[in-house]
């Protein structure tokens, strides 16, 4: 009898996870995820980015990127957009779809950006969807993103 009873509960399990993953993409991409920590998107950072990006987003020379004053040029470049997302600390941070699009809309004007609601906010629609898409060549996809910027960068998307 316990075996029968084990084959069920494991046979109803795989149909909830079935189910659960067709709903989540059937209307054609993953449903984010709006699960958040409770923390504010400066602490996110903290806990997040800054180890590697410094608190005042400078970098590592010839090591880690600076976003102050670059981070939000990216937004004026097909592609830029998802490349902020998809880069592996974003894309792999243990943060939701719902924080981290909320500390990208907190950094882009933080770094220097254009101000809070002069840019096109993220969402987590839109975090979700890029998530899915993983960037396999990041040093050169940046560069060539890169290459694209305007030489006098708008403030403003």
């Amino acid at each position: 009898m316990r075996p029968r009873l084990l084959l069920a509960a494991s046979l109803f399990c795989a149909t909830a996870v079935v189910v659960a993953q067709a709903g989540a993409t059937a209307s054609g991409g993953t449903a984010p995820n709006m699960a958040s920590n409770g923390r504010k998107p400066h602490v996110n950072y903290m806990t997040e980015c800054q180890g590697c990006h410094m608190p005042d987003g400078r970098g590592i020379a010839g090591h880690v990127p600076s976003m102050k004053g670059e981070v939000y040029r990216f937004l004026d470049v097909p592609g830029g957009r998802a490349f902020l997302v998809q880069v592996p600390g974003s894309a792999n941070s243990k943060l939701s779809d719902a924080d981290l699009s909320s500390l990208l809309n907190w950094l882009i004007p933080k770094m220097g950006g254009p101000a809070e609601g002069a840019f096109k906010p993220y969402t987590p629609e839109e975090v979700a969807a890029y998530r899915a898409r993983r960037m396999v060549d990041v040093v050169n996809t940046r560069a060539a993103l890169i290459t694209r910027f305007p030489a006098e960068a708008p403030k403003a998307n």
